[in-house]
């Protein structure tokens, strides 16, 4: 690479989540004058017109449009074979495009088909936020995968990277960035009074994400939940994302008929929860971004079993109506009376697109070869 050829970084995003906590990886790469940023968007940003994808285009007008998933199949099978439709159209594109390093982020399906199309392709692959502990997710597996595939890592912890070192990665390919989803918090502004009051001025935010393909025990989990948060006071229902299982989510929120919204852009979802109380549900924000901004959490059940858990989350195991009742009313009187809980938190300082930018800028690529040993 010479100053006359910038290095090209493909950025593969998924999910409307994911995409969120990318951006600000992706904005310093496009700002760094050694990288060329390609956007590849791909995964459930396809799945409604005009879908999650409007968001991305709406910053990077150029993104390339990889289709994945057939959404008229669900479920664990439709996943399996949107794995492979989607490394196979990965590939192809990488064929045409030849980035010089395809970046990733997390543990869901559409991050491993961009590694193994890159990987299998000879291209090298950075990761972020690998060496995570989330044993609740049925992704939690695909994490390590992508890990050990994986040429560049970006973990966001100490403790993330030192499970990648346990898993045998060369000390000298990781690098600790902080997680992205503490970036440019404190320049998101909360939520406007007049569309805050348009949702309910809601105290309490229930975000429940599936951890089973059985509709049936996710409908009932979302139900006791609903009603634990609307016993408490104004609650706001947030969707799920589209892994198995959503559908019984989905029908109980329906069901409540209490104020719900489909998506929010990150900039909202964040002004959001700075005007609520409570986040409950079992979403991987209350540890991060909820952390950060001082939010309390109530998170239940096993899926993010573990992650590393800051001060401002209570974890209830189960799914006891009464202890969740007791854990949420709890919860929501401290945040009345003392307002946002000042907690240390192991995410980082809130720089870490810049970090994960300079450090491509400056890898040398002899020293990251395609073919990778293990340490022991």
């Amino acid at each position: 690479m010479t100053a006359h050829s910038p290095r090209t970084i493909a950025v593969v995003t998924g999910t409307r989540a994911e995409f969120g906590l990318l951006l600000p990886i992706m904005r310093a790469i496009a700002a760094h004058p050694a990288l060329r940023l390609q956007v590849i968007a791909t995964g459930t940003h396809l799945l409604t017109n005009p879908g999650t994808l409007a968001e991305v285009r709406a910053v990077f007008p150029d993104a390339a449009v990889v289709p994945m998933y057939d959404p008229t199949h669900t479920g664990r099978s439709a996943d399996a074979a949107a794995l492979g439709r989607g490394t196979t159209a990965l590939a192809e594109h990488f064929a045409k495009a030849r980035p010089d390093i395809v970046l990733v982020l997390g543990d869901r399906i559409e991050a491993l088909a961009a590694t193994l199309a890159a990987t299998v392709s000879g291209i090298r692959v950075a990761h972020v936020h690998g060496g995570d502990r989330a044993e609740g997710q049925t992704d939690e597996s695909i994490r390590h995968a992508v890990s050990k595939l994986a040429h560049l890592h970006f973990p966001a912890t100490p403790a993330s990277s030192h499970r990648l070192v346990a898993m045998g990665e060369e000390s000298r390919r990781i690098h600790v960035a902080g997680s992205p989803a503490v970036d440019g918090l404190r320049e998101i502004p909360p939520m406007s009074d007049s569309e805050f009051a348009l949702n309910g001025s809601p105290s309490v935010i229930f975000l429940l994400h599936p951890t089973s393909d059985d509709e049936d025990l996710e409908h009932e989990r979302a139900g006791t939940l609903i009603r634990a948060c609307r016993d408490a006071g104004a609650t706001l229902l947030l969707d799920p994302n589209h892994d198995p299982g959503r559908a019984g989510i989905l029908k109980a929120i329906a069901e409540s008929e209490l104020p719900r919204i489909d998506h929010l852009p990150r900039t909202g979802f964040i002004g959001l929860l700075k005007r609520a109380h409570l986040l409950v549900g079992n979403s991987s924000a209350g540890l991060i971004e909820c952390a950060a901004l001082g939010l309390r959490v109530v998170n239940v059940g096993s899926r993010q079993n573990g992650r590393e858990t800051p001060a401002n989350v209570t974890t209830i195991h189960d799914w006891d109506f009464i202890a969740v009742q007791r854990a949420i009313h709890e919860q929501l009187a401290q945040a009345r009376k003392y307002g946002a809980l000042q907690c240390h938190h192991p995410y980082g300082d809130g720089h870490a697109g810049s970090v994960i930018a300079d450090a491509l800028s400056r890898a040398d690529l002899t020293r990251y070869p395609h073919t990778k040993l293990n340490t022991y």
